[in-house]
């Protein structure tokens, strides 16, 4: 009983926690600290050199955001130096406290300008501005320097130990935990869908709840995928991705059949459809008993055949020959307790290298084409909060600077500086409360080691909680600042009050830059985006049309996919102002929110073609190619009209009739059903470009009112 009450708490926090990144990037964020400042305790340093000790155990994993454990020790080795040549810069220009804010912000324009270069220009560009922050918030001499620097030595040392010696991280255990992560993620799936065909009816619930199960499926698929593009690609990796593909693709069909089933006017008192969605919703329950204890799926074999089914409606009929699909997936992946399930069958080849459709990383592009914008903003954002800072308190004038860099983090356009502004504001304002409540229960002459111990809570809240949540782990911050000033005797209520204010400074100089310095509007960070994401789709379509005769046509279909969902993953995040439940533009919100469906389903039938596709054997596709090009060419004209009327259309006006806003699960299952009971894999890639190209003829009617000369083709 309690073996079996830990795993499923094990499963639960591997779902809310995908490869247990997040615990990891704590345990070892406190773990790190915790043993940087005992040697240095041990070696009798003095205070100032114990904040720095802790400062720096604390930035190493704030700084590092590499996935793989090969890539984290790559920054961490070049952070190390440029960490001492950032306090070095400093300490030296502390007597001189003019040239030192002037090079501070030299030091701030290079450090965003280093964004460009993905997650390690940014982890460096933390760790170039944190050092020079750290030597004036100590107010570091040239004479403190060896001290200092000393310091710095061991707390990266001590990081390093923690990290790849008492508790290391190694490719294989990393992609195991996001294996299972996705497994159990995929029995979340596979419980909902059985609870929805066995009650036989969807009151809205249910299938949201489904698409949250899904949505976050697919995270998760993204997430490996993430993982394993940082890592060399080798025999035993290449066809990851593949086979991750097959099987979301094929959970998120058997989903939309099912509620597509109990959508479906039926029988409700029919006896025999009753006991076949009764023996459906046992197969899919089996089957995700299978996928969280890491057996081998069951085959159809084992309940004699199709012939041994109930009979029941087309619909059910349908949802069984899902779950077979699913089967065979799983079947390919292998189970996830096993490492050498990630790897290649030994039946099956992995795919040759991509020639027709080249892969495009969207989140680099994005970063290069923003970086010098962003760069000019920032700097400007912070020589106000400097100015403003001073006037506020001559000493804590920094925490209006760092307040006006992270806002732009992670941002694009001036609408999400504003989110992350009010998320800032709001975190420190409830860690306000909450750090001065903390020290209220401890006293002000608690015992030292309370208040470390409090500290080192704070922190691992800090990187256990997820960075969505920005708003949490700003007051997971200030928790941690209010220990941190309790522990060197300087705690008031003055200080976190000046704390609030200086926070408001820097959110609203990051506001102001964003408005009026190179300005990036919502919309056209949305409409760049979504170009972007038109492009990949286009790219996919001229490869269909022109490569569907090649052998490896269906490998680079799959690639073309994998892009496609990191683009569109880019602009779901670009619209996020657009989307929020407070924006009080509801006419946008609702015509927004119908594009991201819109665009989810056609991401959906782009996965499942690359997914049919690959299932193809070899001169298959050749038998219908004239089809497919004909069907990739008419999608391919909607999405050059979509991406040269995108930029161009008129806001929505206030009289513009708000769309029924649904998500991509309903949309999906309200598709014309295909006639035939089993139909051939040539004839799902008809159909698959059939309903994206439908979907993309809707995407035009919902944006400037376009309305295509032809029927949206079906198939069945």
């Amino acid at each position: 009983m309690v073996a079996r009450t830990t795993a499923v708490l094990r499963d639960r926090f591997a779902a809310f926690d995908p490869g247990l990144t997040r615990l990891t990037s704590a345990m070892r964020a406190v773990l790190g600290t915790a043993a940087a400042l005992a040697v240095l305790t041990a070696l009798r340093a003095p205070e100032t050199v114990l904040v720095v000790g802790g400062f720096t155990a604390m930035t190493t994993s704030l700084a590092i955001s590499d996935l793989h454990p090969r890539n984290q020790l790559i920054t961490l080795g070049l952070g190390a130096p440029l960490s001492l040549v950032s306090l070095t810069a400093g300490a030296v220009l502390t007597p001189y406290p003019t040239a030192a804010k002037l090079i501070f912000l030299v030091v701030i324009y290079l450090a965003v300008q280093a964004r460009r270069f993905g997650s390690r220009g940014l982890g460096l560009g933390i760790f170039g501005f944190m050092f020079f922050l750290l030597s004036q918030f100590v107010q570091a001499r040239a004479d403190q320097l060896p001290q200092l620097g000393a310091a710095v030595l061991v707390a990266f040392g001590a990081v390093t130990t923690v990290w790849y010696c008492v508790g290391p991280v190694t490719a294989a255990g990393a992609t195991r935990r996001l294996r299972h992560a996705f497994g159990v993620r995929l029995h979340d799936v596979l419980r909902d869908t059985a609870s929805v065909v066995a009650t036989g009816q969807d009151d809205g619930t249910r299938s949201r709840r489904l698409q949250e199960r899904l949505d976050r499926l697919h995270a998760a698929a993204l997430l490996i995928e993430d993982f394993l593009d940082e890592r060399a690609v080798d025999g035993g990796t290449e066809a990851v991705p593949r086979h991750l593909g097959r099987v979301e693709v094929a959970a998120q069909r058997l989903a939309v059949l099912a509620v597509r089933a109990v959508r479906t006017p039926a029988a409700r008192d029919d006896l025999a459809e009753r006991r076949a969605r009764q023996r459906l919703a046992q197969r899919i329950r089996a089957l995700g008993h299978q996928v969280t204890t890491g057996t081998a799926p069951a085959s159809e074999e084992c309940e004699g055949g199709p012939a041994n089914r109930p009979a029941g409606s087309a619909q059910v009929r349908d949802c069984f020959l899902a779950v077979d699909e699913l089967t065979a997936a799983l079947g390919l992946l292998g189970p996830h307790g096993r490492p050498s399930g990630f790897g290649t069958p030994p039946h099956e080849a992995a795919p040759p290298a991509s020639r027709t459709v080249p892969r495009r990383d969207t989140h680099t592009e994005s970063l290069k084409r923003q970086a010098t914008r962003q760069a000019v903003q920032v700097t400007t954002a912070s020589a106000l909060a400097v100015a403003g800072g001073h006037l506020l308190s001559p000493h804590l004038w920094y925490w209006a600077v760092v307040t006006a860099w992270v806002v732009f983090i992670g941002t694009e356009s001036t609408g999400e500086v504003l989110l992350q502004s009010a998320r800032r504001l709001a975190g420190t304002v409830l860690g306000v409360v909450f750090g001065y409540g903390l020290a209220a229960l401890v006293g002000g002459d608690g015992p030292a080691l309370l208040l470390l111990l409090l500290l080192l809570l704070c922190m691992f809240g800090i990187f256990s909680t997820p960075s969505r949540a920005y708003g949490a782990v700003t007051f997971f911050i200030t928790g941690t600042l209010s220990m941190l000033l309790a522990l060197m005797d300087t705690f008031s209520t003055d200080v976190l009050l000046l704390r609030v204010q200086e926070t408001a400074l820097g959110a609203t100089c990051g506001i102001l830059a964003a408005t009026l310095v190179l300005p990036m509007t919502v919309r056209r960070a949305s409409d760049e985006e979504l170009v972007g994401f038109l492009r990949v789709l286009d790219r996919l379509l001229r490869g269909i049309a022109s490569g569907s005769t090649d052998a490896d046509a269906p490998a680079d279909w799959v690639r073309a996919a994998h892009d496609l969902d990191q683009a569109l993953e880019s602009f779901r995040k670009a619209c996020l102002p657009l989307t929020h439940p407070l924006n009080p533009q509801r006419g946008r919100r609702h015509h927004t929110r119908h594009l991201l469906e819109l665009l989810e389903v056609g991401a959906y039938h782009a996965r499942s073609l690359a997914a049919t596709a690959e299932r193809l054997p070899a001169g298959r596709a050749s038998e219908c190619a004239p089809r497919l090009t004909a069907a990739a060419d008419r999608a391919h004209e909607t999405v050059a009209h979509l991406i040269r009327v995108t930029g161009r259309r008129s806001e929505f006006s206030s009289h513009t009739a708000r769309p029924r806003v649904v998500r991509a699960l309903s949309l999906l299952s309200e598709e014309m059903r295909v006639s035939r009971s089993r139909p051939s894999l040539e004839c799902r890639l008809l159909q698959h470009l059939s309903r994206l190209d439908a979907t993309l003829t809707a995407l035009v009617q919902s944006r400037d009112g376009y309305r295509v000369g032809r029927a949206a083709p079906t198939v069945g």
